[in-house]
C-alpha cells in the first residue's frame, strides 16, 4: 500500500470537507463520487496515479462519505456544546 497515496487522500479529503460551509445531505452518494473524482484529479497533479489510490482505498467515494458523516457528527456536537449553558455560569448567578 502506498503511504503517500494514503496521506494525500486523507489530507485532501479532510481539508476539502472542513472547508465546506454546508455538508452534502445524508446518503448523497453523488456528492461523494464527485469529491472522489476531484481527489483523483488532484492526486494526478501531484504525480500520484489513480491505481496507487485505488490500492490504498477499495472505494474512495465510500471513504469520503464516511468522512462527511464524521464531520457532520463533529459539527452537531459543536452546535450542541454551544447551546448548552455552562454549569459554572449558572452557579455564578
Amino acid at each position: 500500500m502506498s503511504a503517500r497515496a494514503l496521506e494525500f487522500v486523507e489530507t485532501w479529503v479532510s481539508e476539502k470537507i472542513e472547508a465546506m460551509e454546508t455538508l452534502p445531505a445524508e446518503g448523497d452518494e453523488a456528492a461523494a463520487k464527485t469529491l472522489a473524482n476531484e481527489c483523483f484529479q488532484a492526486a494526478l497533479e501531484e504525480d500520484i496515479p489513480a491505481a496507487e489510490i485505488q490500492e490504498a482505498f477499495d472505494n474512495l467515494a465510500e471513504f469520503i462519505d464516511g468522512e462527511i458523516e464524521e464531520e457532520r457528527d463533529r459539527r452537531e456536537e459543536t452546535e450542541d456544546d454551544d447551546e448548552e449553558p455552562d454549569e459554572e455560569d449558572e452557579n455564578d448567578k
